[in-house]
């Protein structure tokens, strides 16, 4: 009698720490759109985020171009502006 009173007992206590948590989250989705909400929300979370592609796109870059500042002799400057003409590596202006 002791373990099914226990077992009834222990399933009302969970049963009404369910409940409990249902009344104070939210489990459920929102399907109506609030009138404060944005169109698109993704569009507000991605401005957050540092443009990943530009810092990769400088940091390959950049020395090469500083490299080439460096550069005294003509003709290899001349081959090297190309070099980096061809192969992309010259950000575009």
């Amino acid at each position: 009698m002791r373990v099914i009173s226990g077992f009834i007992g222990g399933f009302l206590i969970c049963g009404l720490l369910v409940l409990g948590a249902m009344s104070i989250l939210p489990l459920r989705a929102d399907e109506a759109p609030s009138a404060n909400t944005t169109d698109n929300v993704t569009d507000n979370l991605v401005t957050l985020l540092p443009d990943i592609e530009t810092i990769y796109e400088e940091a390959l870059t950049t020395p090469f171009i500083e490299a080439e500042s460096l550069i005294y002799d003509e003709d290899i400057a001349e081959f090297y502006s190309v070099l980096l003409d061809r192969t992309g590596l010259r950000p575009a202006e």
